[in-house]
């Protein structure tokens, strides 16, 4: 005889995931469709804000671009000057795409019978990839800014006895960044199936209490996106600056 505990536990479908072996890899298709869904959602609003941009009156989609925008580019230069303006683009895509992502967990959708979707990055392969591709995108500019000797030679900086901690520390980073987004969405996620996981007779409340929840979850992906594109650019400053590094 199952307890009750044990009954919501099985209700809750947070890390189980449709998945599909391709030559010996295992792919989660759910978490694929849905950053695809995601990635397309940001490509569109970027070819209605081209079709619709105006510089008289901007509509409202352009003003929200120009805010991102802009306090992308003030954190830049503010960090690192106006030569480095190329890191605008990265800085603004990896907040819409990571905003987008956990937005997405709010459209209703069907899984393992309940009307729940998870954010694709309550995944915690797309959070890495993300921080993959800020750790690569980031070790590169450092070494088109110091060359390969000054790159390397910052690790053995004086103590030189911290070299190994500067490199594993430079190694944890995209652990790190993609563990703390990971952490908080899938937390969120969490939350949303234990209220949908209530019983029948407390349907009107766990609608309530779900829609507040969201609200409140859409909140917090707002500050992940805010906080995980705000460390993509201290570790780009880092990597190109000196100083910082």
């Amino acid at each position: 005889m199952h307890s009750a505990g044990t009954l919501l536990a099985v209700a809750i479908p947070v890390g189980d995931h449709v998945k599909r072996s391709i030559g010996g890899l295992t792919f989660d298709l759910d978490t694929i469709w849905m950053t695809l869904l995601a990635g397309a959602i940001v490509v569109g609003l970027g070819l209605y804000l081209r079709a619709r941009m105006t510089a008289s009156v901007p509509n409202k989609v352009q003003v929200l671009w120009e805010l991102i925008i802009n306090w992308v580019g003030d954190q830049v230069e503010a960090g690192m000057g106006p030569k480095y303006r190329r890191a605008v683009p990265l800085g603004v895509t990896i907040f819409v795409l990571i905003l987008v992502c956990n937005w997405v967990e709010i459209l209703p959708g069907f899984w393992h019978n309940t009307d729940y979707l998870p954010a694709p990055t309550a995944d915690a392969n797309l959070p890495y990839a993300l921080a993959v591709t800020v750790f690569v995108v980031t070790n590169v500019e450092s070494l088109r800014a110091r060359g390969l000797w000054r790159y390397i030679k910052g690790f053995f900086a004086r103590p030189r006895w911290l070299a190994p901690i500067r490199v594993i520390e430079e190694l944890m980073k995209p652990v790190t960044l993609s563990l703390r987004l990971f952490g908080n969405i899938f937390s969120g996620g969490i939350m949303v199936a234990l209220l949908l996981a209530f019983p029948i007779y407390f349907f009107p409340a766990t609608i309530a209490l779900s829609v507040v929840w969201k609200l409140f979850d859409m909140f917090i992906g707002a500050i992940q996106a805010f906080i995980f594109a705000l460390l993509t650019i201290i570790y780009y400053q880092f990597a190109v600056t000196e100083e910082a590094h």
